[in-house]
């Protein structure tokens, strides 16, 4: 499947290049340029060290975290919350903590009722691309990273997000 989208994005970024006819040689000037630049080197970096660091510890991680939640439901989702805060990465989250929910006896129901929500974690630090793409777009200056961790812009929403997300999902997935 990787592969596949690869190479739609290829014919679609072709197919802009011969229709729309842009003046490439001012495409590294622009602004949505940089920051998606910037976005991508962030983004391919963090994940990179995490899941260097998730392999290295895999076996640590997975019988710790497997047995806080084999105590402690709820705690599924604060693991998923942490990892993806750390990470930035929704998908290192999923890989690394999902299994071990699952393995704990969680009913699937509820594991993606709180995985879902608790996903929002990505947005906890201000180093996800998104954020920093959304900030560099952003020409009225509302939109701010902040000077220190959990100052910026996106910490509140993300929150409110995450926790009534995790409740709603967690009730839902055990009702079902």
């Amino acid at each position: 499947m990787t592969v596949v989208i690869v190479l739609i994005m290829l014919v679609a970024a072709a197919a802009i290049i011969f229709v729309g006819r842009p003046k490439v040689d001012t495409v590294p000037g622009k602004s949505v340029f940089k920051a998606g630049m910037v976005s991508a080197i962030a983004l391919f970096g963090i994940a990179w060290l995490t899941a260097t660091f998730i392999q290295a510890h895999e076996d640590y991680i997975v019988e710790t975290v497997g047995a806080w939640v084999t105590d402690w439901k709820f705690l599924f989702a604060v693991a998923v919350f942490q990892v993806a805060a750390m990470t930035t990465s929704q998908s290192t989250a999923t890989r690394a903590i999902v299994p071990i929910g699952l393995a704990a006896g969680l009913p699937p129901g509820i594991v993606t009722g709180m995985w879902g929500g608790a996903l929002g974690g990505v947005y906890t630090l201000p180093a996800n691309g998104p954020q920093i793409a959304a900030a560099n777009f952003d020409q009225t200056g509302s939109t701010k990273l902040g000077t220190k961790l959990i100052d910026h812009s996106f910490f509140i929403p993300m929150l409110v997000l995450v926790v009534t997300t995790v409740a709603t999902g967690a009730a839902i997935g055990a009702f079902f």
